[in-house]
């Protein structure tokens, strides 16, 4: 939708963090590109939220997970300018498996966005609602990291 009479809208997203998450990757170095490529690597989503929002999750193989990139170095300078858009520093990139090509920065899975947010697909093994936990496993996020939302990955997804 748009705005009427040709006034500028802005349209900020305040989010609340529902868990956290615990890893044995403590670092951005080392931390898996993808969570399928270490199917071992485990962890968990310690909620903030009451365990009672992730029943029934159990019931799905996968969910999507989405964070911030809190452990970036180093984003891109995006400021709003006159007009409201984003005047980025760093547009185009070379991602690792490109062949030196240089792509749009949102054509890439790179951490160094806009907006710092990431979507992981992770399998679920368990939620242990005692401890408000969500055990997941093929993961590929640093401890530490924020979680604003979980949702089921269902076969239309793919």
């Amino acid at each position: 939708g748009g705005g009427g009479g040709g006034s500028q809208l802005k349209h900020n997203l305040l989010l609340h963090c529902i868990g956290t998450i615990v890893s044995p990757y403590t670092k951005r170095m080392g931390t898996p590109r993808q969570g399928a490529l270490v199917p071992s690597g485990r962890g968990y989503i310690q909620l903030k939220i009451p365990a009672e929002c992730v029943e029934g999750l159990e019931s799905f193989s996968h969910a999507w997970v989405l964070f911030t990139f809190h452990a970036n170095t180093d984003t891109p300078n995006a400021k709003p300018n006159n007009n409201g858009f984003m005047n980025l520093s760093k547009t185009k990139i070379r991602p690792p498996r490109g062949n030196g090509t240089k792509v749009g920065m949102l054509a890439t899975r790179s951490p160094h966005r806009p907006n710092n947010i990431g979507l992981s697909l992770v399998k679920i093994v368990r939620v242990d609602k005692k401890m408000k936990q969500l055990h997941i496993a093929a993961l590929d996020l640093v401890n530490g990291t924020p979680v604003y939302d979980i949702k089921p990955c269902v076969p239309w997804d793919l």
